[in-house]
């Protein structure tokens, strides 16, 4: 690809969906100037990088503000080479110095930034790169929330998911989701006395009532919507059993359905849900610490898809090594988990390469940037899991829809293949 030369970049603190501060980064790029922030996660794994330097958002804008002598001027032969340069400047394994929202912010700016100068858009950019032919992902959607991202009563699961598996289409798939999203939401009503539809961070509704009560709900709407519209929509799951396991007891409590289960009643526990409610994707099913659980659940639901999140922060080596293990068959990819859009690809390459799924993913604290939706068709990423309802949310579907205009029919992707 042609070199091209950074000419300017200017770091600022945003606020992110939650009302949080972030840090949102300029690039100019042969007169080409691209904007991004990056999101934070409140559910966050123990190996992430640090979102931020010392000081918080601020400390992060301060120390990329000083280091920017180093990057403008630098020349850019690629979307993703300003990350080499980043990398060094940080200087740590976790970019505590500059902090990883800030070194995203960045990677994503320059490599949209160049892949503009050029006169095309990120998705196409990437995908020429790293030698991917693009693709629309399937979503994966949170309809109905508990956990770190709901208030008290609600269940101890952190997401109940949609995915439209039989969508041909991103806008059939967009609207199998939202449509199965509003008869939950009349189940919800007629189910839960007194609920008024209240939702948590990622625009799922969050209702008090049980982990089963939950997906017994979710099933229903989800198999009402692939009635009305012929596309079937099936159910996935996100634990985020680090979450749920009680420190002090070494149990994983789901205090909703009154069980205190361990490690091996939570396989069978989690086995028994998949086959009655025809689940397909099981996120983070057990905590972090935990790859023989994962395994475990893994061999005994060989139809379902046991994805890794906390457990392996979107780096190769981790995803590479809980793969080979039969311990997941889908990871979770996070960019801001690991600060740079290069790591994430490499991720996501290393996920496919081994007959796995890869699935692009947002965070709670979210911006109304698009570019995790090119990153997902650029990539090797079959899922995208952005949430459904809210602006920061949609903005990733929406982009998805002009996407798959530029792309044409027949680009969809889907959980095998």
């Amino acid at each position: 690809m042609e070199s091209r030369r950074i000419e300017k970049l200017r770091a600022r603190v945003v606020f992110d969906s939650r009302g949080d501060k972030t840090v949102e980064v300029e690039v100019t790029v042969d007169g080409f100037t691209a904007r991004a922030a990056a999101p934070s996660g409140k559910s966050r794994g123990k190996r992430e990088v640090q979102p931020f330097a010392e000081g918080g958002a601020e400390g992060s804008v301060r120390a990329l503000t000083e280091a920017s002598r180093r990057i403008i001027g630098a020349t850019m032969d690629d979307p993703l080479a300003v990350d080499v340069l980043l990398r060094e400047i940080d200087g740590t394994e976790d970019f505590s110095r500059i902090g990883g929202n800030a070194a995203l912010a960045t990677s994503v700016a320059a490599a949209m930034a160049y892949a503009g100068s050029g006169g095309v858009p990120l998705y196409l950019a990437l995908s020429r790169h790293l030698g991917v032919e693009p693709g629309i992902p399937l979503p994966l959607s949170n309809v109905l929330g508990g956990g770190a991202h709901a208030g008290s009563g609600a269940p101890e699961f952190q997401e109940y998911l949609l995915v439209p598996v039989g969508a041909k289409s991103a806008m059939q798939a967009i609207e199998a989701n939202v449509l199965a999203y509003r008869k939950l939401g009349r189940l919800l009503s007629q189910e839960v006395r007194g609920y008024p539809l209240g939702k948590g961070d990622e625009g799922g509704y969050a209702p008090p009532i049980s982990n089963r009560k939950a997906l017994e709900l979710v099933a229903r709407a989800a198999q009402e919507g692939s009635d009305e519209t012929g596309v079937r929509i099936a159910v996935g799951l996100d634990v985020a059993g680090s979450n749920v396991l009680d420190p002090k007891s070494g149990r994983y409590a789901l205090r909703s359905d009154g069980l205190y289960l361990t490690g091996e009643e939570m396989v069978s526990f989690i086995g028994e849900l998949v086959d009655r409610y025809g689940i397909v994707y099981v996120e983070d099913p057990f905590a972090e610490d935990s790859p023989e659980l994962f395994a475990d659940l893994q061999r005994s639901v060989p139809r379902a898809f046991v994805c890794g999140d906390d457990l392996v922060v979107t780096r190769p080596d981790l995803i590479r090594s809980a793969m080979e293990r039969g311990a997941i068959r889908a990871a979770i990819i996070k960019p801001n988990q690991v600060g740079l859009l290069s790591v994430a690809a490499e991720s996501a390459r290393v996920c496919h390469g081994l007959s796995g799924l890869p699935v692009a993913s947002h965070r709670s604290g979210e911006t109304t940037d698009a570019y995790l939706s090119h990153f997902a068709v650029g990539t090797w990423c079959r899922l995208i899991k952005c949430g459904l309802i809210g602006g920061e949310r949609m903005a990733k579907l929406n982009e998805l829809l002009r996407i798959g205009e530029e792309l044409g029919g027949g680009r969809m992707r889907g959980l095998s293949g």
